[in-house]
């Protein structure tokens, strides 16, 4: 059953019967490789959790880190400018899962079992756990003017995202699914192309309210830089088993701390 305060928040759709889909709509992920839920958040609802990030926001931590599109160590198998090795960068400030209250809305959405049961139907899950460190399972990600998310392929297969504000200009999440392996390799020549800017991906529109899945570990993606405004995404980040932590190296880049 869907718990009351969980209810109230969620968009008008949503409420009844919609994930009782989640066996036609996972068809739909595996084909296209993205899921958007538009207006999952309804306007009472998003506003609340505004007002939580923004309240939340002096405290965060702003990081710069620098990687390749496998988020992977050098190869020196392969030269520095090929695609294997070319750095790529993340600007952003973000707060971790043990600064964010146990009452807020995000972490009751996080928390319910009726949404997690949704999510292990959706992506073909037998449960879903949070990490074992306490900063990785929520994260709100902050980017204002001049900050980006680079090039890469997640190292877990689902990524869940809620977009909670939009900035005014830029910002815009690209991506190309299921373009990771050719005859089962590493499609380094297709990567390459898409570095050069020789080849473009699906651009999706989202809106404040917003959640997104996709495969984050077979659809390269970026996020254009924020030109102007402020852009809030907040992800859920759920393991398939328990006692997972991120890595402490993670950790330092994104939380400045582990």
């Amino acid at each position: 059953m869907l718990d009351f305060e969980i209810k109230s928040i969620l968009g008008e759709k949503y409420k009844n019967g919609f994930f009782e889909k989640a066996s036609s709509l996972s068809n739909i992920l595996h084909k296209e490789g993205i899921l958007v839920f538009n207006s999952f958040i309804s306007p009472v609802g998003l506003i609340k959790i505004q007002k939580e990030a923004a309240i939340l926001k002096p405290n965060s931590f702003k990081s710069s880190s620098e990687y390749n599109v496998y988020v992977s160590d050098y190869d020196d198998n392969f030269p520095a400018e090929s695609p294997r090795n070319r750095i790529m960068s993340t600007t952003k400030k973000c707060i971790p899962n043990d600064l964010i209250p146990k009452g807020s809305i995000l972490q009751k959405l996080y928390d319910s079992s009726y949404l997690k049961n949704f999510f292990c139907e959706l992506l073909g899950k037998d449960n879903l756990y949070p990490y074992e460190d306490s900063l990785s399972s929520i994260n709100i990600n902050y980017y204002d003017k001049g900050d980006a998310l680079g090039w890469h392929f997640d190292n877990s297969d689902f990524t869940i995202t809620l977009l909670v504000k939009n900035c005014i200009k830029g910002g815009i999440y690209e991506f190309f699914n299921d373009i990771r392996y050719k005859d089962g390799k590493e499609d380094y020549a297709f990567v390459e192309r898409i570095l050069n800017n020789e080849v473009y991906g699906t651009k999706v529109d989202s809106f404040e309210g917003d959640l997104m899945i996709f495969k984050g570990n077979k659809s390269i993606h970026q996020v254009t830089a924020v030109e102007e405004g402020e852009r809030i995404l907040v992800t859920f980040n759920y393991n398939e088993k328990m006692g997972v932590s991120l890595s402490e190296k993670s950790r330092k880049t994104f939380f400045g701390r582990i």
